[in-house]
């Protein structure tokens, strides 16, 4: 009797039994077939397979010989063949993760992994629902080809690929994606050789919300353009800071946050997005050979963004005639900017921002290079009536064209309200701060960190 009231969690439903044990990976949930006979099939009842083989790496466990690690491997292969193709077979699958970890085991004994393949087309049913597939090597290893049928899993909401130490995952999409449920796209060092891939892959994706690119070293090398089209997409996160040399186009009525890193390309552009909330842009041209950027293409499709973070590097240069006729950007009323090769463009900009109302300098990665700085003509619509707060992060102090730029932005200031300058070490403008004429009562913050600090 005592035995029945402490064993309570058997009386459950196989349902709700199931849906605790999907938490676990599998090889945990699979020893509680142990238990009693009650427990033997619940495993095989979770609908979800959760593994990685880090147990069988010596680079996890430097005590394992050669000969132990392909046993252990040995017998992870084996066990998910069971759970896929056996009597205990789980199905249908509808979670499959799986972290893999290449080692010279896998080198010796399974040179081209078909298996692994073979685990990838056995789950791709229209009953998958989550896809979560990382890699890892250690040595030479053939790049792995996704199977078709992976992009053809129509209540696929969610949908992974890594590699983690160089480009393993390979795939081409022509015109047979039909990913009808999926939300969530992350690709991680994966590659793919046509430049129609990506546009099929995103047309076969109706409803998709969130885009994650990070192509590392070499995947799209020879890809000129890549078109980011989707009637629903909201999120779009690309990130490459060396390596790739093209386009970008970017057709998203409805995006709502645009987080682009890319430090070597040739041309962006973006149509409007009413919906727009913030845009990170950290970019780089890789254009001695080629000529500029168009600036004004560049910012007409975030023109409309309520925040701003923006970041330039190595050889990226705007047109002074571009510069001013920049677009208005009426809704914009935060605004961050890193490192940037000309006060010109940081004028321009805030010229342009009629609202701005919190504006940040980040001297970690501000600017650089010979610099001139002329106070704009006439004074940007925001100084008089909307810029409250302004924030200057230098931990290496400032420049003279610099220290003029912020004293202007103090003086002219009709409404700021604070001034915050980290660190408190920057001798030479903090006396400037307090010997300059401010207007109104303006606030100004010392401090080691951001909003805190001594005051004046």
């Amino acid at each position: 009797m005592m035995d029945e009231e402490q064993d309570r969690i058997s009386n459950l439903s196989d349902d709700v039994l199931a849906h605790i044990l999907s938490f676990l990976e599998l090889r945990d949930a699979f020893k509680t077939m142990i238990l009693s006979k009650r427990w033997e099939k619940v495993w095989t009842l979770t609908h979800s397979i959760n593994l990685n083989n880090k147990s069988c790496v010596r680079r996890f466990d430097q005590r394992l010989s050669l000969d132990k690690e392909i046993r252990r491997r040995t017998t992870f292969i084996n066990f998910i063949n069971g759970v896929l193709f056996g009597d205990n077979m789980i199905f249908p699958v509808k979670a499959f993760t799986l972290s893999y970890y290449f080692g010279y085991a896998d080198f010796i004994r399974h040179r081209h992994s078909p298996y692994l393949i073979k685990w990838v087309d056995a789950v791709s049913t229209n009953d998958l629902e989550k896809f979560d597939f990382s890699i890892s090597i250690d040595c030479t290893f053939p790049v792995l080809n996704m199977p078709p049928t992976l992009f053809q899993c129509q209540n696929l909401v969610t949908l992974s690929l890594e590699s983690i130490n160089r480009v393993l995952i390979c795939f081409d999409v022509l015109e047979t994606a039909c990913l009808l449920s999926l939300k969530y796209l992350r690709l991680v060092k994966v590659r793919f050789e046509e430049e129609n891939t990506l546009k099929n892959l995103l047309s076969g994706c109706p409803v998709l919300e969130e885009l994650y690119m990070e192509p590392g070293d070499t995947g799209f090398k020879s890809i000129p353009h890549f078109y980011f089209i989707s009637p629903s997409l909201k999120i779009l996160r690309w990130k490459r800071e060396e390596g790739f040399h093209g386009y970008f186009v970017v057709k998203a009525p409805k995006l709502e946050h645009l987080h682009f890193v890319e430090h070597s390309m040739l041309g962006f552009s973006m149509s409007v997005s009413p919906s727009l909330v913030s845009v990170v842009m950290d970019i780089g041209s890789s254009f001695g050979h080629h000529g500029h950027i168009s600036v004004k293409k560049l910012f007409q499709g975030i023109s409309n963004a309520q925040k701003l973070e923006w970041s330039t590097h190595r050889t990226f240069m705007a047109n002074k005639v571009e510069l001013d006729n920049l677009p208005e950007f009426c809704n914009l009323t935060h605004l961050k900017i890193g490192s940037c090769q000309d006060l010109y463009f940081v004028s321009s900009i805030i010229q342009h921002s009629p609202h701005l109302k919190h504006l940040i300098f980040d001297k970690d990665h501000f600017i650089s290079g010979p610099l001139t700085w002329s106070p704009p003509v006439p004074v940007p619509p925001c100084l008089v009536s909307h810029l409250e707060t302004v924030e200057i992060i230098a931990p290496e102090g400032q420049t003279s064209y610099e220290i003029e730029l912020i004293l202007y932005l103090l003086h002219e200031g009709k409404v700021l309200k604070k001034m915050i300058v980290t660190p408190f070490s920057c001798m030479d403008l903090r006396r400037k701060l307090w010997e300059s004429p401010k207007t109104g009562g303006c606030k100004i913050v010392f401090s080691d960190f951001p909003a805190g600090g001594t005051s004046r």
